[in-house]
């Protein structure tokens, strides 16, 4: 039968073989015209030079495909960079000569060493716009009206956006992805709208100043990328599992440009988001989120020839000991976790089960309004989250004169000497500056951590990254101040006594401590465990820290699996209901197959289709009359001896081109599936449908366990499976049935699994 179906492809209607919105793909069926396509192929290649090229054509599409797709997640990712540090900026400020220069750029005109003060003459805040002055009490209620008044300006745009022209392109998308990775159809949620308003939706949601990241929605829009090249290539346009590989490269390329980190984003879809990852996948994956690092690092967004805001320059040692405060960070970063994701799955609950759920825009701007208040008068809230990071992961030099920076160093003595420089740079009592930007960091963890819980999951683009890692990050920097003055105080204990080399010189580096929180609560949140650690030394550069972030995500996922299973995004997949089987669970329950199959005791008959014996009239009527995705097709009612199985989709499209184009065939002409056709002279002309019908259903019998048929609905990403006794039909499963009944027997409601 497969031989002569390539063949016959070619006078089929156009159409078959495609999928319905909200449905799931058939992997098997999928891979087996793919393969059946190249086969044609390589048989025609043998026909002359044209056959050649359209041949060689076929075999690197692959590769180009993923080339256009990781350039244009690169193009994107530089203009999102570049615009969301422009409008962020503008909340404080304008530059006054060139207003399209943000605040560093603004500053660099002036000169090098005036470069990190408040002060250059260039840029004005808004209150010396408006004829005030740069300092005391008018300029700063002015200054604190313009910053609220630009952040709900640009989350109001932000969020009409996203309800005018894509509702899809809310959230993250990450669960999405990783339900339509799995087989499912979503349409429009990859589409060009979306991928537009999420670009533009993620500049303003950022530089709102909302306590949001545009790390996730990267993945988002460069799998859009991915879905939008793929229809220029056939081969991946029109067969959706093949698609499914573009769009695994394509999340691989979203990280990779997120965090300038192209292995960490390999790893990413390989752990995270993919669902079926063969080797070819892998090499497409890793090329694409090159060429995506490549584009971004020629376009440059930040200006420091770096892929990301918070780039390490030290290489302080660590030491052994400090593994005892890792594992700490490690655990309160699980507890954050757990504790995040239990909040923000309870709010999203009640937001999607009360009438806050119709107010969408409303909500949006109550929390800008409430994050602009309250963020603005901490100094450390009110900076964009990335450049607080950075300052929580760097390290403090001779040169910073911040608060978190106050160390009582005497610089006077031996200004010149050779030890000068270790002096600036070792660990020594800490001032009152630091005092102070400790409760004001204490008071800006409990405000991040707390408002993010509203603010993930409102309807504008919003990823969770970056959020997670400043909580992290702040928990840490404070955790390593703590043992820096615990060290300095004890500098002649036995313990510590590897980590001084005398009562001047303790090296002890707050910022590495941040940089481990940061892994720590967001593995936490999502229990990523190898592609976190490989982002983070590729985000930081910090190669001799690996084993630090290894012992800090370990101990954060072991502790965020013992308080709950799953991360955010499987949270939200539940939450949302989408039908995703995950290859990650064990299925321990002992039930047959019998137990779960369609028909039920008191459902009706299974519809069914015999092989040559139904009139169009009849089998038009079982389309009618039932909703079923496709039918199984027996030898006649009598033996129920299964021949295969038809789709619903392809039956429809079959008769009504029959109807409409061929010769002869009226209503009661006969529906023949079979080879051989016994001509009738009188009658009708009969309508032969033997090639849309998949003679090779998966079968199995009904006393197949439960826990195999899962088995094998994850490994096969099977769609449907028919229930056969001694070569009988008995009875049909599909993955919605598979689905609600591990739903049942997990206590969860099995009508939340959303399907048509």
């Amino acid at each position: 039968g497969s031989s002569n179906l390539m063949d016959t492809l070619d006078d089929l209607p156009p159409g078959i073989g495609q999928y319905e919105d909200f449905h799931t793909i058939d992997w098997l069926r999928d891979i087996a015209r793919d393969r059946m396509r190249h086969r044609h192929i390589i048989k025609k290649k043998q026909e002359g030079i044209w056959e050649k090229i359209k041949s060689a054509h076929d075999a690197w599409s692959g590769w180009v495909c993923v080339l256009l797709v990781g350039v244009a997640a690169g193009l994107c990712a530089g203009i999102i960079d570049i615009g969301a540090t422009w409008m962020s900026d503008l909340k404080e400020g304008i530059c006054a000569e060139a207003f399209w220069l943000n605040r560093e750029q603004c500053c660099w005109s002036v000169s090098n060493t005036d470069a990190n003060d408040d002060y250059c003459q260039q840029w004005k805040t808004w209150s010396e716009i408006f004829g005030g002055s740069r300092s005391g009490a008018g300029s700063y209620v002015v200054t604190y009206f313009v910053y609220m008044l630009w952040a709900i300006v640009f989350a109001m745009l932000a969020a009409l956006f996203v309800r005018v022209f894509a509702p899809y392109a809310c959230g993250s998308g990450i669960p999405e992805i990783k339900t339509i990775l799995s087989g499912f159809i979503i349409r429009g949620y990859l589409g060009k709208w979306t991928l537009l308003t999420k670009s533009v939706g993620m500049m303003l949601a950022v530089s709102a100043g909302l306590s949001l990241g545009k790390e996730g929605p990267f993945v988002h829009v460069a799998s859009c990328c991915g879905n939008v090249f793929s229809y220029l290539f056939p081969k991946y346009g029109t067969n959706e599992a093949k698609k499914r590989e573009i769009l695994s490269a394509a999340s691989a390329a979203g990280v990779s440009v997120a965090f300038g980190a192209p292995i960490g984003g390999v790893l990413f879809s390989l752990e995270e988001v993919s669902y079926y990852f063969p080797l070819k996948t892998l090499w497409r994956s890793f090329f694409c989120a090159l060429a995506a690092a490549f584009v971004l690092r020629s376009i440059n967004p930040f200006g420091n020839d770096h892929l990301v805001m918070f780039y390490v320059e030290y290489n302080e040692p660590w030491y052994i000991q400090e593994l005892i405060p890792f594992v700490l960070i490690g655990v309160l970063g699980g507890l954050y976790g757990s504790f995040f994701i239990k909040a923000n799955i309870a709010w999203c609950r009640y937001r999607k089960n009360s009438k806050l759920g119709n107010y969408p825009i409303i909500e949006v701007l109550v929390v800008t309004f409430v994050t602009a208040l309250l963020s603005y008068p901490n100094q450390y809230t009110r900076l964009n989250t990335s450049e607080l990071i950075k300052m929580l992961v760097g390290r403090c030099g001779p040169e910073d004169d911040t608060d978190l920076c106050d160390y009582k160093r005497n610089y006077s003595s031996h200004m010149l000497n050779q030890t000068s420089l270790k002096t600036m740079t070792s660990s020594t009592v800490i001032g009152d500056g630091v005092y102070k930007a400790l409760w004001m960091l204490a008071l800006a963890l409990v405000f991040k951590g707390i408002i993010t819980v509203f603010t993930f999951g409102i309807k504008i683009p919003c990823g969770l990254f970056i959020p997670s890692m400043a909580v992290g990050a702040i928990m840490g920097r404070m955790i390593g101040i703590g043992v820096e003055q615990i060290v300095v105080a004890n500098h002649d204990n036995p313990f510590f006594e590897n980590m001084c080399e005398s009562k001047q010189f303790c090296r002890i580096t707050p910022g590495l401590y941040a940089m481990v929180g940061a892994a720590a609560a967001l593995g936490g949140v999502t229990r990523m465990t190898v592609s976190l650690v490989v982002i983070m030394f590729e985000l930081t550069g910090g190669l001799q820290y690996i084993v630090p972030l290894m012992v800090a995500s370990m101990t954060s996922k072991w502790v965020g699996d013992a308080l709950g299973k799953e991360g955010i995004y499987d949270a939200h997949i539940l939450l949302n209901g989408y039908p995703y089987l995950d290859s990650k669970e064990e299925f321990t329950h002992t039930t047959l197959a019998s137990d779960v199959m369609r028909p039920r005791r008191n459902d009706p008959p299974l519809s069914v289709i015999t092989q040559d014996s139904m009139t169009v009239e009849e089998v038009d009527h079982v389309l009618k009359s039932t909703s079923h995705n496709g039918f199984p097709v027996i030898v006649s009612r009598e033996s129920q001896y299964l021949v295969g199985f038809v789709l619903r989709r392809d039956l429809n499209l079959a008769l009504s081109n029959a109807l409409k184009n061929q010769d002869g065939i009226v209503y009661n002409s006969i529906v023949y599936f079979t080879n051989h056709v016994t001509e009738n002279p009188n009658g009708p002309a009969p309508l032969k449908l033997r090639k849309i019908i998949d003679m090779a259903p998966v079968t199995i019998t009904d006393q197949t366990p439960m826990e195999m048929v899962v088995e094998m609905f994850r490994k096969l990403g099977l769609r449907q499976t028919l229930v056969t006794h001694k070569g009988r039909l008995l009875g049909i499963l599909t993955k919605k049935d598979v689905l609600r009944h591990i739903a049942h027997l997990e206590n969860q409601d099995p009508e939340s699994i959303l399907f048509n």
